[in-house]
């Protein structure tokens, strides 16, 4: 057909069937052909209505299950990949918040062997574009070798390129050089469309290779059937983020921009993953209408950011379920950020530490299982590594830290939370029965439906028709006690009948701020759980026999009914302290309270149970069998083979060939270890060293011990406070002879920003004359005899400004913030002393730092906020500058350092000169220490270098340690080329610098470069510069990785 055919027929469907609801689509017996018809239905605009009132979006090949052939669908419970349903339990990272690349497996590994099968990421548009039109999709924004990694090592991909990400990164993504664009951003706006789109669609065309999708082939080796091998890794793409349709802001063609982005998506390749976003609240934005996306979901951080009162803990909402029914009933509810930690902000008292304090285990423990009450079907937890906003990469009211108090630190190492999400995970994956599960009902005593006896629980029931599996969530009904609560529970099961009081004796306890997830009629193999007082972990079949593993309290009385092949009873063999009594249909396995062992393993006919205390629990893993080919590599499931392993700090990854199982794994410490598995299981390694092995009959399990071998004192670290220092003077601009015949002329009489000048003829904003990132220099000349100046510095919440009249200090000053708000422009009033004023050639020098670009949240071009001069004015005798002249990054946005990307560098003498670049020639610097400081205002730069030599085998994080002070200092903290922090002395809270390794090199020369920026009379000195380990870690991660390739001081600076 034509265009004048097609356009032709579009016109006629359009104008005779306005409302397309396409009722034979269900009949249709092939996928493929109703993935066709929902796709030319949908291109010409028309509405779709797959299933369960779900409407095909416009543009949508249509991905609900039935109705589609793509690897990925969905229905109104969950996932499907391949025809199989699919729980998404994600967690965030962003990669370029860890620019040693060679550590994202390391990272990736510690989410797969949390339970997790899958990881959102975000990509920042203004660090891969440095300027209009130019995108570097390399080193830390390799996304293709992002999706690579991620395909190894087993997880899903949600890949979320913005354009805008928020993030608390600097601009919320969007790039610098568009502060100089005309138009509004994130709206339809044409200028702004120009320059997104090649952006967006360069990241459709290398993602859409990377779609997941099943092929199928004949095994012709032995069994001559299909055999289904996934291939690549993303399960969904995000379109922009946290936005709403133009009725929420009152601002026209905000849901045509958001078609447009999709559109652009989809004609870039990305037609095999459905389209997804993250309403900022349950609001429905883009469910449907122009702009709608395929798999709508929504954010929440229910603790909020109050990292100041940590134990101050809000009450667990009970309307999700509901929200979702309104919003979304046809797809599964989708958490596409929940609160995985907070972020903390400049002088905010505070640290990471009491944001992980706020979000804890206990958190975790709590509020994830209230996800589950709510029925979530895919959560990502925002962040589960947070990394560092290196580069003046964060945004203004953040520091250098993005730790975010997640489950993984910033240095990698694991947190009590990541075990917790751990257990979670592997129930739910055990559970498939929760995928079908509907909301039967919720409630206490006082409102809704009283499963419990006692007032003060609450408890929502999920029940899947098919199987009868119900899943009992109990909490406490106020996160205000902190006390345990005793109760039963009226259980319904279609052997022990309805209304049954559990346990039969006794009762149950839970801790103030904690919650479990309880069982009934729960299949594990050809054995059901009837009822449980303990938790279960989760469940694999071993040779034949259904083993489960259940944890509970070691305080509180244990009572199971279980239905295996076999009944039991107790007899000599019975674990002390147990009791076993069989009927007909079931047996009853129960245990006092303060049992003798921390583990105990059950045999009841034809089934095994473990029973472990909670800290067993936490300390067990349990890693897949299954090849990288293979769906049980994404969705770890017991459907695949596998083993449990207890006690180690990690394991990474498992094999079993010729009866040798090969574990890879990490230690903090020596471990008894106790393996559970199938009987061809005839020796173990670790790391490769063999383990020796006995049979532990209490346990059921293999036990042995893995050895820590490192000797952690051992391992050196310089004392860099006594290394050799030398220094410089970074202020030569500030005198009136300086030559600045090179620098850029600073012009402009006008802007494209909203944000006009305060005063002043000209415009002095970096981003006006091609520098985005770091510090600036500003040099006003004037003549005559002017009495005084008045600046306005606006550097970003907490940032500080300095000016010099002909090499003088004439005054400085520094903001300050207080979560989003806070003092951002930095006011200079000076009055001159007429002995420094020349009768010619005067000159005015400003300093200030740049504390990343504004972010964009409410669409209003907040990121367009400047950085520079607002305004100026001299004082007296009406005179004025004639000329105004600014330094920033050598080459602006061409600058030579490809690598470490537009943000790293700034424009203060040191850099331009590339002293903080490796190889730096300082033969001639003076020798001094930042331990002795200087006495008078002004900027200071300091240089050192030291050798590491960590050993194989060893992760040792390292970090740069400083001390608060109320003397007013101000750091910038480099790393061979890279700026790894910013310290505020007076302002904190971050004190400490973690710095990856690859950045650092650890076995090798580094190069470590400091400024001390003293802002007021008196001077300054660091209290504390130090050098230290977080933790010396035994790991199979790869190790003597090296550096990350960045140009040197000769490929940057050299001639």
């Amino acid at each position: 057909m034509d265009a004048f055919g097609f356009c032709a027929l579009r016109a006629f469907l359009t104008l005779h069937l306005k409302t397309f609801v396409v009722q034979v689509i269900d009949a249709m017996p092939v996928a493929t052909l109703k993935t066709a018809l929902v796709f030319i239905l949908s291109i010409l605009g028309l509405r779709v209505t797959a299933q369960n009132g779900y409407e095909v979006p416009a543009g949508s090949p249509g991905f609900y299950h039935g109705n589609s052939s793509a690897s990925v669908t969905f229905d109104q419970y969950s996932l499907f990949l391949d025809d199989k349903r699919t729980l998404f339990l994600s967690g965030e990272f962003h990669p370029y918040r860890l620019p040693s690349t060679k550590l994202w497996k390391d990272v990736l590994q510690k989410y797969k062997a949390a339970g997790l099968n899958g990881v959102s990421i975000y990509l920042h548009w203004g660090l891969i574009s440095p300027s209009q039109g130019i995108n570097r999709w390399t080193d830390h924004n390799d996304i293709v070798k992002f999706y690579e990694i991620a395909k190894e090592v087993g997880l899903l991909v949600i890949a979320r390129p913005g354009p805008y990400i928020n993030a608390e990164s600097a601009g919320g993504g969007l790039p610098a050089w568009l502060t100089v664009v005309p138009g509004l951003a994130r709206t339809n706006a044409t200028a702004y469309r120009e320059a997104w789109h090649p952006y967006i669609n360069e990241f459709a065309k290398l993602s859409a290779p990377y779609q997941v999708r099943v092929i199928r082939k004949i095994w012709t080796v032995h069994s001559y059937k299909w055999h289904r091998e996934f291939v690549e890794r993303p399960i969904a793409v995000q379109a922009e983020n946290e936005f709403g349709p133009s009725e929420w802001y009152h601002i026209a063609g905000l849901n045509e921009y958001m078609q447009d982005v999709i559109d652009t998506l989809r004609t870039g390749g990305l037609n095999k993953v459905p389209i997804t976003h993250n309403d900022k609240n349950p609001g429905g934005a883009f469910v449907k209408g122009v702009g709608a996306v395929d798999l709508y979901g929504f954010d929440g951080y229910p603790a909020g950011f109050q990292c100041a009162s940590p134990e101050t803990w809000p009450e667990l909402e009970t309307n999700m379920h509901a929200n979702h029914m309104k919003l979304s009933p046809a797809v599964p509810l989708a958490l596409y950020e929940w609160q995985g930690g907070a972020f903390d902000y400049w002088n905010s008292n505070n640290g990471y530490d009491k944001c992980y304090k706020l979000t804890n285990e206990q958190f975790a423990n709590v509020f994830y299982k209230n996800n589950i009450a709510g029925g979530v079907r895919l959560q990502n937890l925002y962040m589960t590594f947070g990394g560092s906003n290196w580069g003046n990469l964060g945004t203004e009211t953040i520091y250098s830290s993005y730790d975010y108090g997640a489950a993984i630190r910033e240095d990698r190492t694991v947190t009590p939370k990541l075990n917790e999400i751990k257990v979670q995970s592997y129930f739910l994956h055990a559970s498939p029965a929760y995928m079908t599960s509907d909301r039967i009902g919720d409630g206490s005593q006082a409102t809704g439906t009283p499963f419990s006896d006692s007032n003060e629980i609450y408890t929502t029931l999920w029940k899947d028709s098919k199987s009868g599996t119900g899943f009992y969530i109990v909490r406490q009904t106020t996160n205000t006690k902190l006390t345990p609560t005793l109760f039963t529970l009226r259980v319904n099961s279609t052997v022990l009948g309805t209304d049954i009081v559990m346990p039969s004796s006794g009762v149950m306890s839970l801790d103030g701020r904690e919650s479990k997830i309880l069982v009934a009629d729960y299949k594990f193999g050809n054995s059901k759980l009837l009822f449980s007082t303990a938790e279960v972990l989760t469940w694999q079949t071993f040779d034949g026999v259904d083993y489960i593993y259940l944890y509970t309290s070691p305080s509180d009385n244990f009572e199971i009914i279980v239905q295996a092949s076999g009944l039991a009873s107790s007899n000599s063999t019975t674990p002390p302290g147990f009791t076993i009594n069989s009927t007909e249909k079931y047996t009853v396995v129960s245990a006092q309270a303060n049992r003798a062992s921390a583990v105990t393993a059950i045999p009841v006919g034809n089934a095994v149970i473990i029973l472990a205390d909670k800290a067993s629990a936490l300390a067990t893993w349990a890693p897949r069998l299954a090849p990288s080919t293979d769906p049980g590599h994404y969705t770890p499931s017991p459907d695949a083979a596998g083993v449990w392993i207890m006690g180690p700090y990690l394991v990474r990854s498992v094999s079993l060939n010729k009866g040798t199982l090969s574990l890879e794994g990490d230690l903090n410490s020596t471990a008894n270890i106790d393996i559970w598995g199938p009987s061809s299981i005839k020796k173990v390694t670790w790391n490769g060293n063999p383990v020796a092995l006995s049979r532990n009959t209490l346990r059921g399990s293999l036990s042995g011990t893995v050895k820590y071998t490192l000797k952690s004192n051992a391992i050196k670290i310089p004392d860099i406070s006594r290394s050799t220092w030398k220094c410089i003077d970074n202020t030569p601009e500030a005198y009136a002879d300086f030559d600045d015949s090179k620098w850029v002329v600073a012009n402009k009489t006008s802007t494209n920003r909203p944000q006009k000048p305060y005063a002043g003829k000209y415009v002095l904003y970096g981003d006006e004359y091609g520098y985005h990132g770091g510090d600036l220099v500003w040099r006003g000349h004037f003549d005559g005899n002017a009495t005084g100046v008045e600046l306005s510095v606006q550097t970003g919440y907490s940032g500080a400004a300095m000016a010099y009249l002909n090499g003088n200090p004439i005054g400085s000053a520094q903001g300050s913030s207080t979560q989003w708000s806070g003092v951002d422009v930095q006011i200079i009033k000076a009055t001159f002393d007429p002995k420094v004023l020349r009768s010619k050639n005067n000159v005015v020098t400003v300093y200030h730092d740049s504390m990343g670009l504004s972010q964009d949240y409410n669409v209003d071009d907040e990121f367009k906020k400047p950085r520079g001069i607002r305004g100026y004015k001299l004082l007296g005798n009406g005179v004025d500058f004639v000329k105004w002249t600014v330094a920033g990054n050598v080459g602006g946005e061409s600058g030579p350092d490809r690598v470490r990307g537009p943000y790293n560098e700034g424009g203060w003498y040191y850099e331009r000169i590339g002293a903080h670049l490796p190889g730096f020639n300082d033969t001639k610097w003076s020798a001094c220490s930042p331990l002795t400081g200087r006495t008078a205002p002004g900027i200071t730069v300091y240089r050192t270098s030291f050798d590491l030599n960590i050993p194989k085998g060893a992760d040792v994080p390292l970090a740069l340690d400083l001390e608060l002070d109320s003397i007013a200092y101000r750091s910038v903290i480099w790393v061979n080329g890279w700026q790894f922090g910013r310290f505020a002395s007076s302002l904190g809270p971050q004190t400490s610098y973690p710095v990856p390794e690859g950045i650092l090199n650890h076995q090798g020369k580094n190069e470590v470069v400091v400024t001390l920026w003293a802002l007021f009379d008196g001077g300054a000195k660091m209290k504390k510069l130090e050098l230290n380990k977080r933790a010396v870690i035994e790991s199979s991660k790869a190790s003597n990785i090296g550096v990350v390739a960045a140009p040197d001081w000769k490929a940057a600076r050299g001639n």
